[in-house]
C-alpha cells in the first residue's frame, strides 16, 4: 500500500507521464490488486487519444478479469476516441477471434456440439450494414437463441469490425494485409467467407498496386502449405493471378514480384530432384525444367515490354548462368548496359558485365581478353552514375591494367575531373586508382599520378582529402618526404576550399603540432582566421585542439 500511495502521488503530480501510469498499472496487476481498473480509467480520462491505454485496459478485462463484455465496451469506446488507429482496430479484431477460439475449445471439452450454421455471412446478408452499434449487443442477444453460439457471434462481430475498420481507413493496403495475417495466425474455422471478402476488397480497391497482386497470388500458394492442397494446382492459380496482374500493372516492380515467385518455385523444384529424374527417364520435361523455362520467358517478356531494372537484369543473368549458358548471360547483361535507360547508368550491372566477361575469358581461354576488359571498363566509367569505385576494383582484382591501358584510364579520369557533371564519381575512381598504384607500383609512382590529377582545374575536395589521408599515413610511418608533400597538398586545398571548410584548417594545424612545428601551426591558425568566412566555430575547436 505504501508503494501504491507513492505511485498515486507521482501520477497526481506528473499526469502527462504515460510511462509512469503504465508502471503503476503494471505494479498493481503484478500484486493482484483490483486497483488496476481504477488506475487505467484515470489514465484513459487524461489521455483518451492514446490507443495503447485502451488496449491495455481491454486486455486486462478479457484475460485477468474474464469480462469479455467490458473488454468489448472498452475497445468500442477507444475506437470512438481514436477512429483512425490501425492498432486499435486490429487488436479488437484479434480479441474477438481469440474469444471465439476459447468458446469453441470450451464447448469441445464440455461435449456440446456447435451448430452447423455459418459463423458469418456474405456482405449484405441479413440486412447487416456493418454498424458497430449492432455488434455491441450481439453477444447478449445470442443468449436467448439456441441456434446461434457464442462462437458464431464472435466471428460475426469480427466481420463487422473489419467492415467498419476499412470504412474508416479505406486506402491502406498494409492495414488489410494485417487482418489476413491475424486470420492466419489464429486459424479460426468457418472464416473462409471473411477471408474471401478481404481478398475481394484488395483486388477491387488496389488494382494498380503491385503488392496487392502479390498477396492475391500468395493466397493460392498458402493454400497448398496450410491445407494440404495440391501445390502444383495452387501454383497454376497463382501464375494466372500474376499474368492478370501484368495486364493491369506493366511495371518493373510487378515483373520483379512475379520473378521472385517463379524463382521460389524453381528453388522448391530443385529440392525434389528424384521426381524430376523419373520424368526425364520417361522422356518428359521435368518440373524443374518447366519452372526454369517459365522464368526465362518472363525475363524475355519484360525486355520486350521495355521494362527493365537492376533486379530483373541480375536475375536474368543468374538464371542463364544456372542453366550453364554464360555467353547468353553476358549478352543479356550487355543489352541492359547499352540499350536500357534504367540500367545503363548502374554500376552494379556494369560490374556484373565485367565479372561475366572475366569468367567467360577464364573458362574459354580466349585471346585479347585484356583489351576487351579495358574497353568495357572504359565504357562503364563513362556511363555509370553510382558506385563507380567498384568498377575500378574489378580491374585491379583481375590484374588487367597494363601500362598502355593505364594511360588510357588516366586520360579518361582527367576528362571526368575537368568536367562538372560527374566530378564526384571521377574523384572516387581517382582516389581508388592512386591507392592501387601506391600498393602495386610504389610511392613515387602514386605521387606522380595524383600530382598529374590535382593539376587539373578544381580537382575536387574529396580527391584532395584522399591524397592528404595517404600522406598523413606515411608521416605516421616516419617517411621523410611525407610532411613536405603533405604541406603542399594542404596549401592547395585551403587555397581552393579554405574559405568554408574549417576542418581542413584544423587538420593542417593538428598535423603541424604533431610534427612539433608549433610556430608553423600558429601561422596556419592566423591564415585560417583571415580566410574563413565565419571563423567562430574554428576558433572554438582550435582551443580544444590546443
Amino acid at each position: 500500500m505504501r508503494i501504491m500511495l507513492i505511485y498515486e502521488r507521482a501520477v497526481t503530480k506528473f499526469k502527462g507521464d504515460l510511462e509512469l501510469w503504465l508502471r503503476y498499472a503494471e505494479y498493481c496487476r503484478s500484486q493482484g490488486s483490483r486497483r488496476v481498473q481504477k488506475v487505467l480509467m484515470k489514465a484513459i480520462q487524461l489521455h483518451p487519444a492514446v490507443p495503447g491505454l485502451w488496449i491495455y485496459a481491454a486486455v486486462w478485462e478479457a484475460e485477468h478479469n474474464s469480462n469479455v463484455t467490458a473488454a468489448r465496451a472498452l475497445m468500442q469506446q477507444g475506437l470512438r476516441a481514436c477512429p483512425k488507429s490501425e492498432t486499435l482496430w486490429l487488436e479488437y479484431f484479434r480479441m474477438e477471434l481469440i474469444f471465439a477460439e476459447k468458446v469453441k475449445a470450451r464447448r469441445l471439452v464440455l461435449g456440446i456440439s456447435t451448430p452447423e450454421t455459418p459463423a458469418i455471412t456474405e456482405a449484405g446478408e441479413d440486412g447487416d450494414d456493418g454498424d458497430m452499434s449492432k455488434s455491441e449487443t450481439d453477444g447478449d442477444e445470442v443468449k436467448g437463441k439456441a441456434t446461434v453460439s457464442y462462437f458464431a457471434a464472435s466471428c460475426k462481430i469480427a466481420q463487422v469490425i473489419y467492415r467498419k475498420a476499412i470504412s474508416e481507413i479505406p486506402d491502406n493496403l498494409r492495414f488489410r494485409q494485417r487482418f489476413l495475417e491475424i486470420l492466419e495466425s489464429i486459424d479460426v474455422e468457418k472464416l473462409m467467407v471473411l477471408e474471401g471478402e478481404i481478398y475481394a476488397g484488395i483486388r477491387e480497391r488496389f488494382v494498380t498496386d503491385e503488392d496487392s497482386w502479390a498477396w492475391l497470388a500468395r493466397r493460392q500458394f498458402v493454400k497448398a502449405e496450410s491445407k494440404g492442397m495440391d501445390i502444383m494446382e495452387c501454383r497454376k492459380e497463382a501464375t494466372k493471378v500474376y499474368d492478370e496482374a501484368l495486364q493491369s500493372v506493366n511495371s518493373a516492380r510487378m515483373y520483379e514480384l512475379y520473378a521472385e515467385f517463379l524463382t521460389g518455385n524453381l528453388e522448391y523444384d530443385d529440392e525434389h530432384l528424384e521426381a524430376d529424374d523419373l520424368a526425364s527417364e520417361n522422356g518428359q520435361m521435368s518440373t524443374l525444367d518447366q519452372s526454369a523455362e517459365t522464368l526465362l520467358k518472363l525475363y524475355i517478356r519484360a525486355k520486350a515490354a521495355g521494362v527493365e531494372s537492376e533486379t530483373l537484369a541480375q536475375g536474368h543473368a543468374g538464371l542463364l548462368l544456372r542453366l550453364g549458358n554464360i555467353d547468353l548471360a553476358r549478352e543479356a547483361v550487355e543489352v541492359s548496359c547499352n540499350e536500357s535507360a534504367s540500367t545503363c547508368g548502374s554500376a552494379r550491372i556494369w560490374t556484373l558485365l565485367l565479372s561475366l566477361e572475366t569468367k567467360r575469358v577464364s573458362e574459354k581461354k580466349l585471346d585479347s581478353s585484356e583489351q576487351q576488359l579495358a574497353k568495357l571498363l572504359k565504357a562503364s566509367l563513362k556511363n555509370a552514375t553510382d558506385d563507380v569505385k567498384t568498377l575500378l576494383q574489378i580491374a585491379v582484382e583481375v590484374q588487367t591494367v597494363s601500362r598502355k591501358s593505364f594511360d588510357g584510364f588516366l586520360q579518361l579520369l582527367e576528362s571526368i575531373l575537368a568536367g562538372t557533371s560527374r566530378k564526384q564519381a571521377g574523384a572516387e575512381v581517382a582516389s581508388a586508382l592512386v591507392d592501387w598504384v601506391l600498393h602495386a607500383e610504389g610511392l613515387q609512382r602514386a605521387r606522380e599520378i595524383y600530382t598529374r590529377l590535382i593539376a587539373l582545374p578544381s580537382p575536387g575536395l574529396n580527391f584532395l582529402k584522399s591524397c592528404i589521408a595517404m600522406e598523413v599515413g606515411l608521416v605516421s610511418e616516419g617517411n621523410g618526404d611525407a610532411l613536405k608533400q603533405l604541406r603542399k597538398l594542404f596549401n592547395l586545398a585551403v587555397e581552393l576550399y579554405g574559405h568554408f571548410d574549417e576542418g581542413l584548417w584544423l587538420e593542417y594545424c593538428s598535423q603541424e603540432r604533431k610534427a612539433g612545428n608549433i610556430e608553423e601551426a600558429s601561422n596556419v591558425y592566423w591564415r585560417a582566421k583571415k580566410a574563413l568566412q565565419n571563423p567562430s566555430s574554428f576558433l572554438e575547436r582550435y582551443q580544444l585542439l590546443r
